[in-house]
């Protein structure tokens, strides 16, 4: 037996490199996750490969992203679990121009999610648990030209995407990721101006930080700090240009310079190639110092600090405390966040911002917009779990019609060639027909209507009408459920 080849350092890295690739629409889109729901949508992206089947299922192992994103938890699975829940419940909106009008889209990341609901008691024990901590997500066919069709399909005359390593993000919070994309984008011209508004509406912060010295403490200088100190681009903050239009800053003109492969090497602790003008240097001594375990509490807080201790001026001792308590959840810290902005924007707060977001927060304080929003929200959970119901009950049609299909043809093979010879002699698809056979220059066999989706499903609706009682079963069956779960979707849209 040949003995496999031993892999070098270098060879190991670049086995091990992830590549996050994005169509540039996709980098400029309106939408913000939390971390958890990032680092999802992130692991989706770098798994996406230039080969892969256009209804690929894409299967996500919580211990992978512990991982990859150097996280140490001890709220296990459920972590991951949520924040699939809750990112397909969530929506991006990518901008375009039609006919010198500005539109936009709003699209779904993914279709469907399938979990492991209890990751705390299982008959299996322990290890029965860690083989199903994953979860299983499918592109949404719509958001496919922003992702697997720009690795697949890429027409350089048309296309324009964004690159860059995973590792260069897995250390940054929500607001680093998306601008170091923003500012990745630009890297090889040197710099980016983005207006200040247009960056809220990036972000989904239109309301959020009314003044620009708190938006550019709290998001754009604490993120750029990030990205310079772990990432492969680095951004001056002192050369951070400020454009004005009268007294306001209207934009932001970011530098951007690439870092050097001996910077990237110290910055990733991995050995600096040495040329023959280098002096020979010493290693230093390097003390692994253990990973402390995060509590949800201190996941909590990093997740909030900006708006409640920066923003509201919550002593971080008290937060923390409220939070050790486990007392409130993301859901009650963000309903309290909510109500509190609101309040200081209609000026309903004088002086204690940081008294009544507390309690907001202990008392459940709401409003007429905070009970809309959970009204909506509700509303958007009920109508992902109908369609989710809808899918899962038009694939199961779907394999009782294909399962039938298959035993009416292996008994008699002329059902085929009839439902064929129809789609040949009918005016509305010959021509379908002629203008593949033109371009393949030969007539079409059996076996190419299996593969043509558009021919193959012309077919078996032929064999459908042909052998209607065959069928009629199976209609029975599905038909009503699909159209009452149609019609209850319909109208909570």
């Amino acid at each position: 037996m040949a003995k496999k080849k031993k892999l070098t350092p270098e060879q190991k890295r670049k086995k091990n490199i992830r590549l996050v690739v994005k169509a540039n629409q996709l980098v400029e889109a309106k939408y913000m996750f939390d971390i958890w729901e990032m680092r999802i949508f992130l692991s989706l992206v770098a798994s996406i490969m230039p080969s892969d089947e256009d209804d690929k299922t894409y299967r996500i192992w919580y211990k992978d992203v512990k991982q990859q994103f150097k996280v140490k938890s001890n709220k296990s699975y459920s972590l991951l679990r949520d924040a699939a829940i809750r990112l397909f419940e969530k929506s991006l909106v990518v901008g375009y121009l039609k006919d010198g009008h500005e539109r936009e889209k709003r699209y779904h990341l993914i279709r469907g999610v399938d979990y492991l609901i209890n990751d705390k008691s299982s008959r299996g024990g322990k290890k029965s648990i860690a083989n199903q901590e994953y979860i299983d997500v499918k592109i949404d066919p719509e958001i496919k030209p922003y992702l697997l069709d720009i690795r697949k399909r890429f027409d350089p005359t048309k296309d324009r995407y964004t690159s860059y390593e995973l590792r260069n993000v897995i250390y940054l919070q929500t607001y680093g990721i998306r601008i170091y994309e923003l500012l990745k984008q630009y890297e090889r011209i040197g710099h980016r101006t983005i207006a200040v508004e247009t960056l809220k509406d990036y972000f989904n912060i239109t309301e959020e930080y009314p003044r620009f010295t708190n938006f550019y403490q709290m998001v754009i200088k604490r993120s750029i700090k990030d990205i310079n100190e772990k990432t492969d681009i680095t951004i001056p903050l002192d050369k951070i240009e400020k454009i004005k239009k009268g007294r306001r800053v209207y934009a932001l003109k970011f530098p951007i310079i690439s870092k050097s492969p001996k910077e990237l090497a110290m910055l990733r602790g991995e050995p600096i190639q040495k040329n023959l003008f280098d002096l020979p240097i010493e290693e230093a001594e390097v003390i692994d110092v253990p990973a402390q375990e995060q509590t949800e509490a201190d996941m909590l807080y990093g997740e909030f600090e900006e708006i409640v201790v920066k923003s509201f001026g919550v002593t971080p001792s008290v937060f923390i405390n409220l939070l050790n308590s486990g007392k409130c959840t993301r859901e009650q810290i963000t309903q309290a966040i909510n109500v509190t902005r609101r309040a200081k924007f209609n000026q309903e707060i004088k002086k204690n911002v940081a008294g009544f977001f507390l309690r907001a927060l202990t008392n459940g304080y709401t409003d007429p917009k905070e009970e809309a929003r959970k009204t909506k929200v509700g509303k958007q959970k009920r109508v992902g779990e109908l369609q989710q119901e809808l899918l899962q009950l038009k694939d199961a049609f779907s394999d009782e019609i294909n399962n039938r299909i298959r035993k009416i043809t292996t008994e008699n093979k002329d059902v085929t060639i009839k439902a064929v010879e129809a789609i040949q002699s009918n005016p509305l698809t010959e021509a379908l027909v002629r203008k593949k056979e033109q371009a393949m220059g030969r007539s079409l066999t059996l076996e190419d209507y299996r593969q043509d989706e558009r021919l193959r499903s012309m077919v078996i609706n032929n064999i459908i009408q042909m052998q209607q009682e065959q069928f009629e079963d199976i209609l029975d069956a599905y038909n009503p459920k699909i159209e009452a779960l149609e019609q209850a979707v319909k109208k909570l849209l």
